[in-house]
């Protein structure tokens, strides 16, 4: 079974419009599977309070390896 963390990642709108990653990351270090990690990052599954438009959290699954243990 290949197993998958969940990443929360910061990122900041620039001048140019484009999204940036600004080297903040949170990394939930409970292996699961993709459709788990999946599920736990559904929109629906969330409450948002989103206050400034030039930043955002990203929420992806990565495939666990030894750089992100």
């Amino acid at each position: 079974m290949k197993e998958f963390l969940l990443i929360l990642s910061m990122w900041g709108l620039n001048a140019d419009g484009d999204w940036l990653y600004i080297g903040n990351q949170y990394i939930l270090n409970t292996p699961m599977t993709i459709q788990q990690c999946n599920k736990i990052i559904e929109q629906e599954a969330w409450s948002t309070h989103l206050t400034n438009e030039y930043y955002k959290i990203q929420f992806d699954c990565m495939h666990q390896s030894q750089e992100n243990k």
